[in-house]
C-alpha cells in the first residue's frame, strides 16, 4: 500500500515538471511545499484539541465525547464525536440501536486561506460535508459554512459558530436558513475531560 502511494506521489510530480519547465518549475514546486506546511493557523485548532465532553443545553440526553488529535504534525486534527444510543439506518431497509457516531477531518487551507472540515456521521445523511469557515482571533470564534441536501432537491444553507470561552470550554451554535434568516437549531457545550 505504502509501496503505491508512494508511485502514485511520484507520478504527480513528474507530471507538474512535465508541464512546468527550468526554474519556474522549481520555484512553482518549492511553494507548493511551502503552502503544504502547517503554520499559525493550523496551531489554532490546536487550541481546542484534546477529549471534551460535550452537552446540549436545551436536550440533556444530547450527550457525549468529543476526541480532536492532529495528524500529519498538525496539517490536519482528526475528530471522532461518539454521542448517545439511538436507531440508525443500515442496508435493507433495516435499522439498529447504535452510538451515534461522526468523524471530521479539519484543517487550514493555505491556498484558500480558509478552515476546512470534512463530516460523516453513521445516521441521518449519506452526504460528506465541506465546511469552509473563518476564525476571529480577537473574539476566538470560528465561523463555519455549508449545504446540505439531505432530500433530493431540499438544499440547506448551514452555519456554525464556534466560540472558545476558555481553555477548556467551547460552545458551538448550529443555524439554518429559513425564509432567508439564520434560525439556531442547536447549541452544544464542551468541556475539556479530566
Amino acid at each position: 500500500m505504502i509501496k503505491r502511494l508512494l508511485i502514485a506521489a511520484t507520478a504527480a510530480v513528474v507530471f507538474f515538471f512535465t508541464f512546468v519547465s527550468g526554474a519556474s518549475a522549481q520555484e512553482a514546486y518549492n511553494q507548493m511545499l511551502d503552502l503544504s506546511r502547517p503554520n499559525g493557523h493550523h496551531a489554532v485548532i490546536d487550541l481546542i484539541a484534546g477529549k471534551l465532553n460535550f452537552q446540549d443545553s436545551r436536550r440533556s440526553f444530547v450527550k457525549g465525547v468529543l476526541i480532536r488529535t492532529p495528524m500529519y504534525d498538525g496539517r490536519f486534527y482528526k475528530v471522532e464525536i461518539t454521542g448517545g444510543r439511538l436507531q440508525v439506518p443500515i442496508a435493507d431497509g433495516k435499522m439498529k440501536e447504535d452510538n451515534y457516531r461522526e468523524l471530521h477531518i479539519e484543517g487550514y487551507d493555505n491556498v484558500r486561506q480558509k478552515y476546512v472540515s470534512t463530516v460523516v456521521n453513521n445516521h441521518i445523511g449519506s452526504d460528506i460535508q465541506l465546511q469552509i469557515g473563518d476564525y476571529d482571533s480577537t473574539q476566538r470564534v470560528f465561523t463555519y459554512m455549508w449545504e446540505s441536501e439531505l432530500l433530493p432537491g431540499e438544499k440547506v444553507t448551514n452555519k456554525l459558530v464556534l466560540k472558545i470561552l476558555n481553555p477548556g470550554r467551547y460552545v458551538e451554535e448550529y443555524f439554518e436558513e429559513q425564509k432567508g434568516q439564520f434560525v439556531k437549531v442547536r447549541e452544544l457545550d464542551y468541556t475539556k475531560a479530566d
